[in-house]
């Protein structure tokens, strides 16, 4: 059953701790004017609507005729369920890549062919990917059906979201330490029979792309927590001033031939020189080249 205008007033005006002479002061009307908004007698003009609107985070439709209390619930509790699947997905995709090198290099290492060492990579690298394409889309979706969340953590959750960041953060960091420590350390132990110290490289790996992770989705978790910004990034005033700032084409098209150079690089020095292990600095090298690429191009853009 869907609540009146008076009624979806006084909930939002309410749950924002505000009395009505608050609100009076902020819509600059009189304090009778919101009694009688309430209590259905009169009805406020579509600038103060739309006004309220952007004051509560909601839409004309939920605050004129819909459900505002209903609809806050449905909101918070598909905020928190999407953003937890945003992160996670974006966190795997991530993993995927620097676990496509890690397993790479312990396929290598332990002497399976080049030629499935590489297809396997290529699997992760694509998986990826795709997960990270297919989550981007859907979070895009998501947030231009939802540009506007009312904050409704408490103080004590976003207390104890910290804390969890901290620690998962430093760990992460730490873990990272151990890897570099492994890497080193591992010059000095026995191989087992048949392998190579790709293997070694490839732990390396492994426990980096753990750590990464781990620093990715902390930091994504951290985020759902700052509503101020989610709104923020997602207001109209942002959007267009996104559209308005949407890169140039010649920066797509220099990024994939530096993409593009960087795999045939990647697998020539593989393939003929056997440099497995360390040709993967082209792709540090490809993502450098595109983002000065990106500054001169939009530099030349603005200038002209």
């Amino acid at each position: 059953m869907n609540m009146s205008f008076g009624e979806n007033l006084q909930f939002y005006r309410k749950k924002s701790n505000i009395t009505q002479e608050q609100l009076a002061e902020k819509l600059d009307v009189s304090r009778q004017s919101i009694s009688k908004w309430e209590s259905n007698t009169t009805y406020p003009e579509m600038d103060k609507l739309l006004q309220m609107c952007e004051m509560f985070s909601c839409t004309l439709d939920t605050l004129l005729r819909g459900d505002a209390e209903r609809s806050a619930n449905e909101d918070t509790a598909d905020y928190d369920r999407h953003m937890n699947g945003f992160s996670i997905s974006i966190t795997a995709g991530v993993g995927l890549l620097f676990l496509g090198v890690a397993v790479l290099l312990v396929l290598m290492g332990i002497g399976v062919s080049s030629s499935i060492a590489v297809m396997s990579l290529l699997v992760f690298v694509v998986a990826g990917i795709m997960i990270m394409i297919s989550t981007g889309l859907g979070h895009d979706s998501y947030t231009k059906k939802h540009p506007a969340i009312r904050p409704f953590y408490t103080e004590a959750t976003i207390d104890t979201s910290e804390k969890r960041f901290r620690i998962m953060i430093t760990s992460s960091i730490g873990l990272m330490f151990l890897g570099i420590m492994w890497l080193v350390g591992s010059r000095s132990l026995p191989l087992p029979e048949g392998c190579t110290m790709k293997l070694y490289t490839g732990i390396f790996m492994l426990i980096f792309a753990v750590s990464v992770m781990g620093m990715v989705y902390s930091g994504m978790q951290k985020d759902k927590y700052d509503i101020e910004k989610y709104n923020k990034s997602n207001s109209p005033e942002a959007r267009e001033k996104a559209k308005q700032q949407e890169e140039n084409p010649l920066i797509g098209k220099w990024c994939g031939s530096f993409f593009m150079i960087a795999i045939a690089a990647y697998l020539v020095m593989g393939f003929v020189w056997q440099l497995w292990s360390t040709a993967w600095v082209v792709f540090p090298v490809a993502v450098f080249l595109c983002a000065i690429a990106s500054l001169i191009i939009n530099k030349d853009s603005k200038t002209k």
